[in-house]
């Protein structure tokens, strides 16, 4: 199974539900059966559970970069790069501006691009708006993604970066009820965090992803 094919999954969705990103957890469920059939004809007695969890991360955060660099581009006419291409030593001019204006200066031990799957950037000038971490749970990530936004706070350079989480909360850490370490990370360190849910109710910073665009504005 090849990314376009879980991209194909979501446009059908699409259709329907314009917020077919509420329904990701299905999208990838229905992705899970199509991946281990294609899986299994491959490797019979392969552990199709381990290649399942590394693919569906992977490509959950492909997924939501394609979703949220649509949105972001058509709406405010900014632009997004994934993170690790920041990583590469070789840049054309514009991503090289994007990369130093969100470096984080550690003293003598060098200088480093946050860990982000997504940046967003507004190309007439390469400023930084936001970084985004995606992850099927918050657990995964959260704690990582609320000490770059305590690093991006320290320096005038890049202090008004905002620093969001997409997330489907498959464990349900962001529900009204909970409390925990990952959501309290979420909602006192972080700008926002989106759950993509049916039916979310919108608490603190936990937001619908639409929202996105109002925080960015």
């Amino acid at each position: 199974m090849e990314f376009e094919d879980l991209k194909n999954l979501y446009l059908k969705r699409l259709k329907r539900n314009p917020h077919a990103y509420e329904e990701i957890s299905d999208i990838l469920e229905d992705a899970k059966g199509i991946h281990q059939v294609d899986f299994l004809s491959e490797r019979p007695d392969g552990d199709h559970g381990q290649s399942w969890r590394a693919w569906k991360g992977k490509n959950f955060e492909r997924l939501v970069h394609f979703i949220v660099s649509d949105l972001i581009k058509r709406e405010l006419s900014l632009e997004t790069v994934q993170g690790s291409t920041l990583e590469r030593r070789t840049l054309d001019d514009d991503l090289s501006r994007v990369k130093r204006n969100i470096l984080v200066d550690f003293g003598d031990h060098g200088c480093f691009v946050p860990d982000a799957d997504i940046v967003v950037y507004d190309p007439s000038d390469n400023t930084v708006r936001a970084i985004i971490s995606c992850k099927i749970t918050l657990r995964e990530r959260i704690a990582q993604t609320g000490f770059w936004k305590l690093k991006l706070e320290q320096n005038p350079v890049t202090e008004n970066i905002k620093v969001f989480f997409v997330t489907p909360d498959e464990d349900d850490s962001l529900a009204v009820d909970k409390t925990g370490k990952p959501k309290a990370i979420a909602v006192n360190e972080l700008d926002a965090t989106y759950a993509l849910k049916n039916e979310l109710v919108e608490h603190y910073n936990i937001k619908n992803l639409h929202r996105i665009i109002e925080d960015l504005r």
